[in-house]
């Protein structure tokens, strides 16, 4: 008779806990966050409903704010990422792949998540370069970080749903996809209504449409096809 060998543990079963003790430490610093510079989000919440020029919250070089804006700007992209992720794994063939892919494919999502990042803040920085001055750049950027950084704390509902209840995953998915239309529709609202004047007219509205909405999903469409047809051709993912 053989010895006791423990419990086997499944590679999806084993991602799923590292992926909610991930969840869990994230949550517990956002809440540690939210405690030390509560300030900072009174101070977002005024900057929503007036859109004016004021000082902005990333002049503000304290250890606080610093850790409070990068700690936000990772929160929003992380929890972007690991939706991406859960997505793929209820819809794809994901039972397959060990823990180490796993790993490797949420890695690749971070990464494209944090390259459209760039991309849409060097395309705003450029854009305002020719139609804006350097105060309403930095009006917009307030503005639109504000907006990102509330959109991945409503990220937790939908990631937290697809990890405890992996059968009806339609309603987290119906839930991210109007958090996602509301904060991008939002974020449109407010650039044009710092942005645009008389002056600018249609050419800014055509410029900024095809800049910053329609280029950037096509950028991110593209690499999520590209990562999809390497995953299927490559015997490293088998």
């Amino acid at each position: 008779m053989g010895g006791f060998e423990g419990i086997n543990w499944g590679d999806g079963l084993l991602m799923h806990d590292i992926l909610m003790f991930a969840l869990i430490v994230l949550l517990s610093i956002f809440a540690y966050a939210f405690h030390t510079c509560y300030p900072l989000f009174e101070k977002m919440m005024h900057g929503l409903v007036s859109l004016k020029e004021r000082r902005n919250l990333f002049d503000t070089q304290t250890r606080e704010s610093v850790f409070f804006n990068i700690f936000l700007r990772f929160q929003s992209l992380f929890l972007s990422a690991v939706l991406l992720f859960l997505v793929f794994c209820r819809i794809g063939e994901s039972a397959q792949y060990g823990v180490s892919q796993k790993f490797a494919l949420l890695f690749v999502f971070l990464i494209m998540l944090i390259l459209l990042y760039w991309l849409k803040r060097f395309l705003y920085y450029i854009y305002s370069c020719v139609f804006t001055s350097k105060g309403k750049y930095k009006l917009w950027h307030t503005t639109y970080h504000t907006l990102f950084y509330f959109y991945g704390i409503s990220l937790y509902l939908p990631v937290l749903w697809l990890m405890l209840d992996r059968e009806r995953y339609v309603g987290a998915l119906m839930f991210f996809i109007f958090t996602f239309v509301s904060f991008r529709l939002t974020a449109i609202y407010i650039n044009i209504r710092i942005i645009f004047d008389k002056n600018n007219g249609f050419l800014y509205l055509i410029a900024y449409l095809c800049a910053q909405e329609i280029v950037p999903l096509l950028f991110l469409y593209e690499s999520l096809t590209y990562l999809h047809n390497v995953i299927v051709s490559n015997n490293l993912w088998q």
